[in-house]
Formats: structure tokens, sequence, C-alpha cells
């Protein structure tokens, strides 16, 4: 059995190395919290990079998902940026801090409180925005369109969606086990390859992560009917942030009501970058959902 990871948008900062690099740290550094030990190079992971594409295609998304602004409005308007500008480093992998469980905000400094209350009010009034954005499609199309450029390249482009597929389908092979690990607008690309009956792949678990299926825009522009794809013969485990914006709403509701149902997980993620892998790869509840199928065969 092995494991596809499948990241999402605006990784075009990264090479496909680097990229795989960073959420193997993050990975590694949850597996170190668990009781468990279990070694990564057991594991079989592999990770399709698409992120290339986009400079290929000579296009840049415009939009900061930590934010929903415009990176333009950040950089030129704001006196102060609304959160720590780190691009990926060129020679290493960024640092990643280690999400700790939530504790008595007695016991965090007074700047750490008065930080920690402006982030998670940022993150509850954009997630009124998106939420308000779900209930006009039509609108939410249209900020797709202007910002979150690789989005709308994968939903609408055939000949780009054809060549991010083709990177996933070079590390799938018919007549192997899968876990596949989907990030943001991984498990739309995930949801979308899995669902064409072209493919007979073997997918024992499948795990979504800040995934934003839930949203109309995003389901008006997938394969009609919307069904539970039939390569999936394990659980579907879907994990989103309480304090995620981009990921709003469980998926529970129809069309993805599903029998047998998805497990939908709220769990915390960091909430100065609710949407980053950084948060949900380390966090132990997806962690115990990515090795636990591993465990069960050794038992």
């Amino acid at each position: 059995m092995k494991i596809i990871f499948i990241h999402g948008m605006n990784q075009q900062n990264y090479t496909a190395h680097r990229l795989k690099e960073h959420w193997l740290k993050v990975f590694k550094l949850g597996l170190k919290q668990m009781p468990c030990k279990v070694n990564v190079r057991d594991l079989h992971i592999h990770m399709p990079f698409y992120g290339d594409l986009m400079t290929k295609y000579r296009l840049s998304n415009q939009l900061d998902l930590n934010t929903l602004l415009p990176k333009s409005f950040l950089n030129n308007y704001l006196p102060i940026h609304l959160h720590p500008h780190n691009p990926p480093a060129k020679e290493h992998t960024p640092f990643v801090p280690l999400l700790l469980p939530a504790t008595d905000s007695a016991e965090k400094s007074f700047s750490e409180r008065i930080y920690l209350t402006s982030q998670l009010v940022k993150d509850r009034l954009l997630k009124e925005l998106v939420v308000l954005l779900n209930n006009f499609p039509k609108l939410h199309e249209s900020l797709i369109q202007q910002f979150l450029i690789e989005t709308y390249m994968y939903l609408s482009n055939p000949e780009f969606m054809e060549e991010v597929n083709e990177r996933i389908l070079k590390k799938m092979r018919e007549n192997e086990d899968y876990i596949v690990v989907a990030h943001s607008l991984g498990s739309v690309i995930a949801f979308n390859l899995l669902s064409n009956p072209a493919y007979r792949f073997s997918i024992k678990r499948f795990i979504t992560l800040a995934s934003p299926l839930s949203f109309r825009v995003i389901q008006s522009k997938l394969p009609i009917p919307i069904v539970r794809p039939s390569c999936i013969h394990g659980d579907w485990f879907n994990f989103y942030s309480q304090d995620d914006f981009l990921t709003a709403f469980p998926l529970c509701e129809a069309p993805f009501n599903f029998d047998p149902p998805i497990i939908n997980q709220k769990i915390y993620t960091f909430a100065n970058q609710p949407h980053e892998i950084l948060g949900y790869l380390q966090h132990p509840s997806v962690i115990t959902a990515i090795i636990e199928p591993f465990q069960k065969n050794e038992g």
C-alpha cells in the first residue's frame, strides 16, 4: 500500500522535491507527537507536483489565501501585513512550527492574547464572507476567475486539467492499493480524477484536508451526477478547521450525503494560517487517519 499526497494551489515557488520535503517535514513533526513509532520510509509516499504549470501558462494567483485579499492590495495599501510574509526558502524548506493543543488563554502573555484574538476575529469575518459568497455562485465564480487563477484553470480549462491529471496518473497504478491525502484544490483534483470510471484504482482510504468541495461554484464544475467514487473501497475522512474560512462547511449536505457517509472531523489549525498544510498534516487526528490502515495490515 502506498500514500499519494496531492497538494493545493500557490505552490509554484517550490520545486517538486522541495514541496515534498516540506510536506514530509510537517508530517514527521506530527508523527513524533504520536505514541506509536512509524518509519516514514515504510509508508511509500509519493507526491505528484503540478505547481510549475502556472509558470508554463504564465499565470499567478492574485489572492492571498490567508486574508482573501488581492496581494497587490496587501503590498500597496496596508501599512502593516496581516500575517508574516515568509516565502519558501531557496536552499531549504521553511521552518515548521509545532501545532500545540489549544491552551487556556490565561496561560498566554498579553501580547500573545491580543495577536491570537486579532487573528481569530479576522478568520471569523472572512468565514462569514465565504458563507455569503456560497449563496451567490456567480459572484463566487467571478472571484475565483479573477484571483484564484489556478483553481479556475483546473475547473474550466480542459488542457490544464489534463496536464494536472497526467502528473497524478504517473504516480498511480491500477494494481496497487493507495491512501490518497489531498489538500485544498488537491481535494477537488483528486475527487474529479477518482470519479472518472476510466480509472479503476483501489483507494483504501481517501483523506481530504481543507477541501472546498462544499462550495456550490465548485460543484457546478464537477461531472454530474456527483456520487461517491466507486474506487474508494474504504473510508473517506474530511478534515476541516473551525478557523479555516476557505472550508466553511463539512461535506455532509447534498450532493455529498453519501452512503456510506463521509467522516467529517473538525480540528484546530494555526489561527494565523488556518488553511495551510502546516496545521492539517501534523494534527494527531489526521496522522491517525493516515497510518491506521498500515497498522491494521500489520495486525
